[in-house]
């Protein structure tokens, strides 16, 4: 394998594996043009017919730019026109990111960009519910982070349902990270695919210093308890109720032309769990006292969810007692 890359930003690293290395000497690549067209003298890797190796793409940027890179695999004395792996990267800098993501899948599509020449940095801003029960909460979590070491940024989704951020709206102080909850709750069967999500981003100022402003979410709750009119007989105090108030949010300005804005895309598909089964009586053949006989039956999943299931039985079904002959028990 021959990786190509003029900024040194990519890395190629073998996974643990059985491959035999038969040619281990490492001399550096002559990059005068006569040289060009001859193969790199690097070790040589050994696949038997039917074996298979994995490798690693390690991308270290180093600039803020989209960097490109090529692996091209030597068979003996020459490359493979087949196999050809185009690498692609984006460096970013950016003072705040959404991490813990997935890859969106729309943007793998490398046969349409290979058409235009360009192959785009894949963008991780993907959330995959997967399956999801009607009625029933479907949770995926990620992390939003403040990058700046002096600017606290305030954040808000612009969402609304069946999804649910939690927190909604908050302040991320510099160097901090909060963890985002989206809840996904569906009363009706119904499928997303990359519905977008936007997140409103802005650098704000406390009107009272920094160093006395707590952290602050919409999620932030003070729990008090206040004394009622109402007496438990016995009781020597009257009840208490549980006051739930939510923490107000910090004054603050907004900082002019500092709004910023990222994208998440969803994709969900909530239905009914469906199922059909090819018996509705098992009908055991008689059976002596102290021996076991089974009977198979077929449960098919014909629903487009995973379907989640349990046997229980009926509390209410007794065991038959049949009469028997002592005679033929002797």
């Amino acid at each position: 394998l021959h990786l190509e890359d003029e900024h040194g930003a990519f890395f190629l690293k073998g996974r643990k594996s059985t491959l035999q290395r038969f040619y281990t000497e490492d001399v550096e690549e002559d990059s005068s043009a006569e040289n060009e067209s001859k193969p790199p003298k690097k070790p040589f890797l050994l696949l038997h017919h039917g074996q298979s190796t994995e490798f690693d793409v390690i991308f270290k940027p180093t600039l803020a730019q989209r960097l490109e890179g090529k692996i091209r695999v030597l068979v003996g004395d020459i490359y493979s026109n087949k196999t050809l792996i185009e690498l692609v990267g984006e460096g970013h800098e950016d003072e705040f990111t959404l991490d813990g993501l997935e890859e969106d899948t729309q943007e793998r599509n490398a046969e349409s960009s290979l058409k235009k020449d360009i192959i785009d940095a894949v963008r991780v801003n993907h959330i995959q519910f997967g399956d999801c029960p009607v009625g029933e909460p479907c949770r995926r979590t990620f992390t939003i982070t403040n990058h700046t070491r002096t600017k606290v940024m305030r954040f808000e989704w612009e969402a609304g349902a069946p999804f649910q951020f939690s927190p909604k709206v908050g302040h991320l102080h510099p160097g901090c990270a909060k963890g985002i909850t989206v809840t996904l709750r569906s009363d009706v069967p119904a499928t997303f695919r990359r519905h977008l999500v936007k997140c409103k981003v802005t650098k704000i100022n406390f009107e009272l210093p920094r160093r006395e402003v707590q952290d602050w979410d919409d999620q932030m709750c003070i729990v008090t308890w206040r004394d009622t009119t109402r007496k438990d007989p016995g009781a020597r105090w009257p009840v208490k109720e549980k006051m739930v108030k939510t923490v107000p949010e910090p004054a603050h300005t907004v900082v002019e032309d500092s709004s910023q804005e990222a994208e998440v895309y969803l994709s969900a598909l909530v239905a009914y769990a469906q199922f059909k089964l090819n018996a509705v009586v098992v009908q055991l053949k008689d059976t002596l006292p102290f021996q076991t006989r089974t009977a198979t039956f077929r449960m098919h999943n014909t629903g487009k969810v995973a379907l989640e299931y349990s046997w229980e039985e009926a509390a209410d079904i007794q065991a038959v007692k049949k009469p028997y002959s002592r005679t033929l028990m002797r």
